[in-house]
């Protein structure tokens, strides 16, 4: 998701994603693919890139081009409002087990 010229991830950060990658999407419980969090649910600004800040999100609630209910349309704020998911939250709990 936008990642640009982030470093490439780290034996462990290649673990940590790909055991995310095999959950449920937060949202509706279907096959997902891997969501690099950056932004806040409570606040503006935006959060360093890091391969430990991933969620699990089916394709409708991570791509613009699959649902207009999707963090790369509703923003992370809107996403918070709309599914009521913290995803920095839900990320960082993830990473730290």
């Amino acid at each position: 998701s936008g990642l640009g010229l982030m470093a490439r991830p780290t034996a462990l950060e290649k673990r940590h994603i790909a055991a995310v990658a095999e959950m449920p999407c937060l949202v509706c419980g279907c096959r997902a693919t891997v969501h690099h969090v950056t932004g806040y649910a409570d606040r503006m600004g935006r959060a360093p890139r890091s391969h430990m800040r991933v969620v699990p999100l089916c394709p409708p609630h991570h791509q613009i081009q699959f649902g207009a209910y999707s963090v790369e349309a509703l923003g992370h704020r809107g996403f918070f409002k709309w599914h009521g998911i913290d995803l920095m939250a839900e990320a960082e709990r993830l990473a730290n087990g």
